[in-house]
């Protein structure tokens, strides 16, 4: 149809995308047939125009020139499938799809951020390869090696053969040649449309990358729009092809990689592009990386990428810093995916120069960072850290490669001498130098940095020397070929024989230069590999190289090289030292130290050198990488030629002379000049070390300390410290001795210490000395790489860590060096050295160093420091009883052949002066000056002298002359010599000695005794090593001579004398030490008796019930003090600290715990206690019912009350009647109402008309007893005079409150009533509250006052921000504080009553018991009869007793208010109805009710929580834990709660509501009395007057209400026990403690519960068999009455009851949780511990069972038994065949049918065994928990938690994260909803419990633990852990326990109005 438009016309709209491109297909004639759809005209077009696709596709496109959003490509995206698989795409691909199998090649999965995924030790290729949860879930690893880790990034390698190994492959992935090809149709059609894609592609993101600075230029905006739509679609494309199927992913990955250009062009235009469509791109990439080919072609690509990222990062980096590098994702995402291929690498390597590259990268940005040194400048280089790292992690990537190290060293080599000079920018770098002057200011804040790299230095230095030693069979040749051109090239004047051996010198073979030429030995020294002796030269020549550009340089004037002052007197002194004075020509070595050094010739010189450097005054650095890399390959070496897995008659073959060794090694190099020179960097570092822990770098700040630390620590000592000190230890072993003990003595700033003046020296000298003096002995002793094997290595490290303390497995193998930490032998070397301790309670499993390992303790491990040491050697002494620094003397041991001459450093004359210098310091410094050889030095230097003869000793021994000069040991021959010491004399080291020993004797200290013996020791092995010392000493001490010889001659002759002598002197200490302690015992125990008499007195008093003595209370309060004002003498009463905290473990045992694997739905479900009816239908029409009246009934049916109330009252009480109808009901006229009851009041004390109407109902009893069938009438005039009472004592201020109909008397509006039933009226507060209130003391008592004086102080603080103790822990706002003794946490006090305010005695203090027949004292267990009609009648005769009128109106008006007691009945009130203030004044909130309903619900409490073990998940069913429960902080407490509730529900309106409720409850359990009672219209009064007093309420659920409500309703309605207790509330006072009404009682809601129970069991009626003695029976008549009321067995609900019991054990298991609650109830009743801490007579009297209860379900069926028979109950099958039971049961039931039937019924009742309360239901394995929350969405924002805390209690997800968006997920909200203010969360990530109340948070030990018993935070380690069992039951039971706020472990991790870091 055509349109007509005017020229007038507005513009018509631009083309919808989908019109363009049929405009655009139009022009190239394509005819377009209306009935089909336009893509198949297409399809159509192109099958007969192939030629035509160019232009089909490019018109298809948008041009680059044209605005085009994402529609625009997606509808392109659309035609051009259509195009390319020449049919619908989505049919194509479905088809294709379906041709797919389950299995495919390679899984290619690729993870986010922080998903999951596995690695496998056993089955990867590399630790970068890992494989996703589903692949390892369908795989096998089965006893494998794996962990858990966090992705960031990457893709999973299962199927990839070249990451991961085949039989690691999961089932669905078989490798990458199962993929098959694409369907040949398929390629044809679809490969030209996709290269013209991909060339479309290239070439726009060309265009773009082609401008200069896209993203400033201008009009640049629209294409980078147009790039960023483009490159989104078709990636997303591409990704929904590749998940079709693998033959597509094939195919897509050969068309990309063939597309010339695409790859480089995507790279290079990565940091244009959206970090989202960036993100997307990298998951495609990763994708085709499961095609081997792409792989490599990408790999190719990106090598050519590479240095064009660093050298862009390197240009930004002065503007954005490291920033710059993350504008590059693609160089961290795909480094680690290509480099750590073990197939690609090498090959990049080989073709592409992969490591020049890289070396090239590291070159440029090292020369960018460089100063005019050429040493990094650190400052400079932070800017490109992550740069130079990930270049870095890069190269190790590529050098773990074994075939990569071995191809440089053997056919790249001018690489390796590239990555020397890069070597060299880092060789002392980051210097520091000593502040003299003020202290700095200024932190060096990238101190770390410098570390970090040289770690990583390290770790590809490790690689190249493992390369430089391997020996490859591939490589023989070219080894030869390759040394020959090296020797060629640098000694060509030598012949082949010496090439095996290194540059060999010219010089005589007697000279000391290590390439002398050994005769006989030409053909024996091939151990080292030729590729390792040119990387050592290397490193030689870098070396020198570098000291050409340092050490030679003049600073000031002063030179640091300097030849002797006169050559002549060196050469005297020393006869092996000449000098080359070539060396020292200034001219010549300004020369050198411009260029390069192209020979060795420094460190071929033959002097020794004499080098001046001060460590504290000149630049200092502790990097030397260069270093590092020689002291490798020697030890290398050394490890190669004599390690353990060496023949050592070999390696000495090998090599004839120790020199050879080096000979070959370090080829062409001096043994003076190498040892001179690479002594001094690490020697300088270790006085560097020393001067810091001395205090000489202080000005400096923490850097110098930083520095120290990291280079002792042990992630850096083994690339630094250890590696320096072997170092040190080779140039020991080549240096003349003398000299290098000077050198060192010079270098630590000593050379005045052997001058002999005891003037006062710096206060750093005795630092320096030890340290130095230690340095002596790690030099001669360390066998870290010497002369250890692995497991002596391992037994060293593994005693040195457990002597500082217990550790677990993962503690030592973190502390252990890298190689050690990965020995196989680890395992069994740990087994043989420590004992593991399981795992136990909150401890973790750990290990213990083995007794007998104690002697292999070595106090000079170089890692040692102070604080380490000093709690070795005091746990050294507390296991050995002895000291570890007298007795764990340092040895010399075996060492490797090369380095024996070590020895010589200990046993030569310089090293003696040393000590004789110490010694004559120690000697004769006087007490009043400062020593220069304190204690601490004294011992070091005995300590060297003793390793010093113990290597005397074994070369004597060993008849080796090693030490030895002109047939002697020089340390033996100058320790006779003797010097002149001043006016001291003359003296030699044994004189020293002698007097020293003389000295330590004389101090008769314990201390210095060790060390006298020790110095005896070193006399005595003087004069056996040496006759000399013999003859010496015998003119010193000839006595101590004789002793020698008579121990040598025979070993039991008597101790020397000093030693006896010393030995007296303790044993004397010792006796006068017992003697003390003995008579302090014998105090004490006089003290105690003295004690004991008083109890006995007590206890006397406590059980003579004859009397009751008033002032009981009072005399029990009299040895308790106030804990604040500790004043004995005050008369003020003591209040007990209690704790009340809001509580749901009751609804959570009933409820059952929720699982993990099948969580439940919401919090809110499981907020309350019973759960909705389902398909309950509805009684009554509409929604008005039943349950709803009109206002106008409930006006009449007040004005009703008020006539029949007016005719019975009270004149005044009438009228307060009349005036809270009249505020309630405006409405109601009262008219002129008087009273007609004149009535005279003789009124009398509460307590005696109740003890009164005991008597009466006890004598009513007795004479009732036999006539049963004697029904007797009872008078129920006073049931609405009780409550009309109640009503008018209510207060005036409740009276004037606005009512509830006041705003709409006019109305008809219907008003609803709670008729229905409701079991939470069991519990008071709002509806709905299934929680209670736990109380719990401390046990400390305070005054009132004083504690009131104490709570504002605490205010004022936390409101002026002061500190106090606990302020993170309580909120004093909310009356929270620590007690002032044991820092427990409470919130209120409970006092005691003082005699004024008492009404009635304790319940200890008497005891009542029935007497005549019926009396249980008389029975045994065998023939008890069930007492439920005498309990019955109790009920009946006390309501018809105390429910007279006259005994109404003699009741006294006074309404008793204790006003101490308004603290915590304010407290309780604000916990039972939160945010309701004022309700207090409403008087409506009964003081005893709330006080009542505490106590039950402890005693509840306490009920549950014994039920569980606090180790083990098993329950617990015995009386003994009932007794320690009630025991444990809850019992006196509760008796002292008891004894107020006694006295305060003496109140005249509690009294009220007691006597009225006691009415209901008869009503409701003695039905046959009142079988009338629904038609009796003195019930319809009474429910009237209900009604009224319930429509006042406001909304409200007062205490009266809900008490009047549950004992009106079906008795079998509401829980058994808390009928029972409210019961109990309700009866006069004596009958609390009368055991025949106790026990009556009890046989009443016996039978209640057992009704409940047979109902319960009428839904698993077809599992029991109900035989034929149970026919006729109980349970017959209750399951036939519910059969015909469906409804009323809705009601009933219970969980967890044992399958494999018959009905009578199931009903007896459900009977169990009511009778123990009883039994702990009686047990409080009967106890005596109304103060703390009695623990003389506690609750175990309640109970005296004998039996041992048995195990698994018997038990709970035993125990439920001896319950039965404590109190006299006769057997079930007994009570279910009993008449009175079967009538009483089915009146019950028959009361509840029509209820239920009449009212609607919303919740059930549920019902339980005894179970424990318990947790959520945990998997055994944490990665199943992991794998399903860890990525689990909030449900209010949709976002994947930060911190997923799983809920224990219900099993929700939280968040301890506060959000706006998500805050109902919040941790502390949920905790308020879910647990009553308690939260116990499972951190998802961290594995730890978190621990939530109301505001206060702690965290709990994780119930997690590895196969080594140890928790792992974070998943740091990754492996699998396991569920701890008794972890798990420690904190359930802490939890059913109420100890959360009462543990101390949790308190003192408390926090409160501060968030935890996370």
């Amino acid at each position: 149809m055509e349109i007509d438009l005017s020229p007038e016309s507005v513009e018509a709209p631009s083309p919808r995308p989908r019109e363009r491109i049929v405009q655009r297909l139009s022009q190239l004639g394509i005819p377009w047939d209306t009935s089909l759809q336009e893509e198949y005209n297409l399809v159509a077009f192109v099958k007969c125009h192939k030629w035509l696709i160019k232009d089909l596709t490019f018109s298809i496109l948008p041009n680059v020139d044209e605005e085009a959003d994402g529609d625009v490509f997606r509808e392109s995206m659309v035609w051009l499938q259509w195009l390319m698989f020449e049919e619908d795409p989505k049919l194509a691909l479905r088809e294709l799809a379906e041709v797919s199998s389950d299995q495919r090649g390679v899984c290619g999965a690729v993870w986010g951020h922080n998903d999951i995924a596995y690695r496998c030790r056993t089955c990867e290729h590399d630790p970068t390869c890992a494989i996703c949860v589903p692949c390892f879930q369908n795989g096998n690893h089965k006893n494998h090696d794996y962990s858990i880790i966090y992705t960031g990034g990457g893709c999973c390698d299962c199927g990839d053969i070249t990451a991961w190994k085949r039989e690691g492959f999961c089932y669905r992935h078989k490798g990458a040649e199962q993929i098959q090809p694409l369907p040949k149709q398929i390629a044809e059609s679809l490969g030209p449309v996709l290269d013209l894609l991909l060339n479309y592609w290239k070439d726009v993101l060309s265009k773009f990358a082609s401008i200069d600075s896209p993203r400033n230029a201008v009009g640049t905006g629209n294409l980078q729009i147009f790039i960023d739509e483009l490159t989104s679609t078709v990636v997303e494309m591409l990704l929904d092809f590749c998940k079709v199927h693998e033959s597509l992913l094939s195919f897509i990955s050969v068309r990309v990689y063939s597309s010339e250009g695409l790859l480089l062009t995507l790279m290079m235009t990565e940091k244009f592009l959206s970090d989202t469509v960036v993100a997307r791109l990298h998951e495609l990439l990763l994708k085709m990386f499961g095609e081997p080919t792409f792989k490599y072609e990408f790999a190719k690509v990106f090598v050519l990428y590479y240095p064009s990222v660093v050298n862009a990062t390197i240009g930004e980096a002065i503007e954005v810093g490291d920033a710059a590098f993350k504008k590059y994702p693609l160089l961290s995402t795909f480094s680690v995916q290509i480099l750590t291929v073990p197939t690609l690498a090498p090959r990049l390597v080989e073709e592409m120069n992969l490591i020049g590259i890289l070396f090239q990268c590291l070159e440029t940005i090292f020369n960018s960072c460089a100063g005019e040194d050429g040493r990094l400048q650190v400052a400079k280089w932070a800017n490109l850290y992550d740069t130079t790292v990930r270049v870095i992690e890069d190269i190790r990537f590529v050098m773990s490669h074994s075939a990569v190290p071995k191809y440089l060293c053997r056919q790249k080599r001018e690489l390796v001498r590239r990555w020397m000079k890069l070597l060299a920018f880092i060789q002392g770098m980051n210097t520091l130098k000593r502040e003299t002057g003020s202290d700095m200011e200024e932190e060096n804040e990238n101190v770390h940095l410098p570390f970090v790299l040289c770690h990583s230095i390290s770790n590809i230095l490790s690689l190249l020397v493992a390369g430089a030693f391997s020996v490859d069979p591939l490589y023989g040749e070219m080894e030869d070929a390759s040394f020959q051109t090296f020797k060629l090239d640098h000694e060509d004047q030598y012949s082949h024989r010496h090439a095996k051996h290194g540059r060999l010198s010219q010089e005589d073979p007697d000279n000391y230069s290590i390439g002398g030429t050994v005769a006989g030995h030409e053909n024996k020294a091939a151990s080292i590999p030729s590729s390792a002796l040119w990387l050592t030269y290397e490193c030689l020549r870098s070396i020198e190289n570098w000291l050409g550009k340092t050490l030679f340089r003049f600073r000031k004037g002063t030179r640091i090289f300097k030849p002797p002052a006169s050559l002549e007197d060196l050469e005297g002194k020393n006869p092996l030292i000449h000098v080359d004075p070539s060396i020292s020509d200034e001219k010549d070595l300004e020369g050198e130290k411009s260029c390069e050094l192209e020979g060795l010739r420094i460190l071929n010189s033959s002097i020794w050198p004499d080098i001046t450097f001060d460590v504290s005054s000149q630049e200092i650095s502790v990097h030397f990488p260069l270093h590092q890399l020689l002291s490798m390959i020697l030890r290398r070496a050394l490890q190669e030629c004599y390690g353990e897995n060496v023949n050592n008659g070999t390696a000495e073959w090998s090599f004839g002379r120790k020199y050879d060794f080096f000979e070959q090694i370090l080829n062409g190099c001096h043994r003076y000049s190498f040892s001179a020179f690479l002594m001094e960097h690490p020697l300088q570092i270790r006085v560097f070390c020393a001067q810091v822990r001395s205090r000489m770098w202080r000005r400096n700040g923490d850097t110098p300390i930083i520095f120290s630390e990291w280079y002792r620590s042990v992630r850096w000592s083994e690339q630094g410290q250890d590696l320096d000190l072997f170092l040190l230890q080779v140039c020991a072993s080549l240096a003349p001795p003398d000299l290098f003990v000077l050198r060192i003595l010079e270098r630590f700033g000593l050379s005045s210490y052997l001058s002999l003046n005891l003037g006062h020296a710096s206060e750093h000298e005795p630092v320096m000395v030890a340290e130095m003096l230690t340095l002596f002995i790690q030099l001669v002793k360390e066998r870290r790489f010497c002369g250890l094997t692995t497991e002596q290595c391992l037994l060293k490290e593994l005693v040195y860590k457990l002597s500082i303390g217990d550790a677990t497995r993962s503690q030592l193998v973190k502390l252990l060096p890298r190689d050690l930490s990965k020995a196989g032998e680890l395992q069994r070397v740990l087994d043989r050295v420590a004992e593991y301790s399981r795992p136990s309670g909150m401890t973790q499993g750990t290990y213990k160093l083995r007794a007998s390992l104690w002697k292999e303790l070595d106090l000079y491990h170089p890692r040692w420091n102070l604080r380490d040491q000093q709690a070795a050697v005091e746990r050294y002494s507390r296991f050995c009883n002895a000291s570890a620094l007298t007795t764990q003397l340092p040895k010399w041991s075996k060492i490797y052949h090369p380095l024996s001459e070590i020895a010589k450093i200990a046993t030569c004359k310089s090293l003696l002066q040393i000590i004789r210098a110490v010694l004559f310091y120690a000697v004769f410094t006087d007490k009043s000056t400062t020593s220069r050889a304190p204690d601490g030095v004294l011992l070091t230097a005995l300590h060297l002298l003793a390793l010093a003869l113990d290597v005397c000793r074994s070369h004597k021994e060993s008849c080796d002359r090693m030490c030895y000069a002109d047939d002697s040991i020089p340390i033996l021959v100058f320790a006779t010599e003797e010097i002149s010491m001043s006016e001291h004399g003359d003296h030699s080291m044994l004189s020293l000695l002698f007097l020293l020993m003389r000295k330590e004797n004389a101090q008769n200290l314990v201390e210095t005794a060790g060390l006298a013996t020790l110095i005896v020791g070193l006399l005595q092995t003087f004069t056996e090593l040496e006759p000399a010392c013999a003859e010496k000493l015998q003119k010193i001490a000839p006595q101590l001579v004789r002793r020698f010889l008579g121990s040598a001659l025979n070993d039991d002759a008597e101790p020397l004398p000093v030693i006896c002598e010393r030995e007296m002197r303790r044993a004397k200490a010792r006796e006068r030490q017992a003697a003390i302690l003995e008579n302090m015992r014998n105090q004490q125990s006089k003290f105690l008796e003295s004690f004991s008499s008083k109890d006995d007195e007590m206890d006397d008093v406590k059980f003579d019930t004859g009397n009751h003595d008033p002032q009981g209370s009072d005399a029990l309060e009299s040895n308790v003090i106030c804990s604040l004002c500790h004043d004995h003498k005050s008369d003020n009463p003591i209040s007990y600290l209690v704790l009340l905290q809001k509580s749901r473990i009751a609804s959570f045992v009933v409820q059952g715990p929720p699982s993990w694997d099948q969580p439940k739905g919401s919090s809110e479900e499981h907020a309350c206690h019973g759960t909705a009816m389902s398909n309950r239908p509805s009684g009554g029409n509409g929604s008005d019912g039943p349950e709803a009246i009109t206002l106008n009934q409930l006006e009449d049916w007040v004005q009703i009350v008020v006539d029949d109330f007016a005719s019975r009252g009270q004149p005044a009480e009438v009228n307060s009647f009349c005036d809270f109808t009249k505020s309630q009901f405006p409405s109601v006229k009262n008219g002129n109402l008087h009273s007609i009851s004149t009535t005279e009041r003789s009124e009398q004390p509460v307590e005696k008309l109740e003890e009164h109407a005991y008597l009466l109902v006890r004598e009513s009893i007795s004479s009732s007893t036999g006539n049963s069938s004697t029904i007797e009438i009872i008078d129920n005039s006073s049931e609405p005079l009780l409550l009309g009472k109640y009503i008018a004592t209510l207060p005036e201020e409740h009276k004037t409150t606005p009512s509830a109909s006041k705003d709409n008397h006019h109305s008809n509006k219907r008003i609803k009533f709670e008729s229905s039933l409701h079991p939470d009226y069991d519990n008071l507060g709002p509806c709905g509250n299934d929680g209670g209130i736990y109380i719990s003391s401390c046990g400390h008592a305070v005054h009132q006052g004083c504690l009131d004086r104490y709570l504002t102080s605490l205010r004022e603080r936390h409101t002026r921000r002061i500190v106090f103790e606990g302020g993170h822990i309580v909120d004093p706002a909310q009356g929270e504080f620590l007690c002032p003794v044991c820092r427990g946490l409470a919130n209120s006090v409970l006092p005691t009553l003082p005699t004024n305010l008492r009404k009635v005695p304790n319940l200890h203090t008497r005891s009542t018991t029935f007497t005549g027949v019926g009396d249980f004292s008389a029975l045994s267990d065998a023939g008890c009869p069930l007492h439920l009609e005498r309990g019955l009648l109790l009920i009946e005769k006390t309501e018809n007793i105390v429910c007279r009128n006259e005994n109404v109106n003699a009741l006294p008006l006074e309404n008793i208010r204790i006003e101490i007691l308004d603290p915590i009945i304010h407290l309780l009130c604000g916990m039972y109805y939160p945010g309701q203030d004022k309700i207090v004044e409403t008087g409506r909130v009964d003081s005893a009710a709330l006080l009542w309903h505490t106590m039950k619900y402890s005693l509840a409490s306490i009920e549950i929580a014994a039920r569980s073990r606090k180790h083990s998940l098993y329950p617990k069913y015995d009386r003994d834990a009932l007794s320690k429960e009630l025991n444990s902080s809850t019992g006196f407490i509760l008796s002292l709660l008891l004894d107020v509730i006694q006295n305060v529900r003496m109140s005249y309106p509690t009294v009220l509501l007691r006597y009225h409720a006691i009415q209901l409850f008869s009503r409701s359990l003695c039905r046959d009395t009142y079988s009338n009672e629904l038609s009796d219209s003195c019930s319809q009064r009474r429910g009237n007057m209900l009604h009224v007093l319930e429509n006042s309420e406001m909304g409200l659920h007062f205490p009266d209400t809900q008490l009047l409500r549950l004992a009106s309703e079906p008795v079998i309605a509401h829980d058994s026990f808390s009928s029972f207790m409210w019961i109990l509330f309700c009866l006069p006072w004596p009958m609390l403690s009368c055991r025949d009404s106790y026990f009556s009682l009890v046989h009443v809601f016996y039978v209640v519960s057992m009704t409940q129970a047979i109902i319960i069991c009428h839904k698993r009626r077809q599992s029991f068999e109900i035989g034929q003695v149970l026919h006729d029976s109980m349970i017959t008549d209750i399951f036939q009455v519910i059969e015909e009321h469906s409804e009323a067995g809705q009601y009933f609900e219970s969980h967890s009851l044992n399958p494999t019991y018959n009905i009578l054990d199931a009903v007896s298991s459900l009977l169990l949780p009511f009778l123990r609650r009883c039994a702990l109830l009686w047990k409080l009743i009967n106890g005596s511990a109304v103060t703390p801490f009695n623990h003389g007579n506690s609750y175990r009297a309640g109970f005296h069972f004998s039996e041992n209860y048995t195990s698994d379900n018997l038990e709970e069926l035993y125990e439920a038994d001896k319950l039965r028979k404590y109190f006299n109950i006769p057997p079930d099958y007994d009570i279910l065949k009993n008449e009175k039971s079967r009538s009483t049961a089915l009146a019950w039931l028959h009361h509840f049918c029509e209820v239920v039937d009449v009212q609607k019924c919303r919740r059930v009742l549920k019902c339980t065994p005894a179970i424990p309360f318990k947790l959520m239901l945990l998997p055994y394995l944490y990665q199943d928990l992991l794998q399903r929350y860890i990525k689990k969405s909030c449900p209010e924002c949709g976002r994947v938690r930060e911190e997923p805390a799983l809920c224990l209690l219900c099993g929700k997800l939280c968040s301890p994260n506060w959000k706006t968006c998500c805050r109902e997920s919040g941790c502390q909200t949920h905790a308020t909803a879910c647990g009553a203010g308690l939260g116990v969360f499972l951190m998802i990530k961290r594995t730890t419990v978190f621990l939530q109340r109301s505001a206060r948070q702690a965290h709990w030990p994780s119930p997690y633990l590895d196969a080594f018993g140890e928790e792992d935070i974070e998943m740091r380690r990754g492996k699998p852990l396991f569920l701890n069992a008794e972890r798990y039951a420690a904190l359930t039971h802490m939890v059913a326990s109420h100890g959360v706020d009462r543990s101390s472990e949790v308190l003192r991790q408390t926090t409160i109005g501060t968030f935890f870091v996370f």
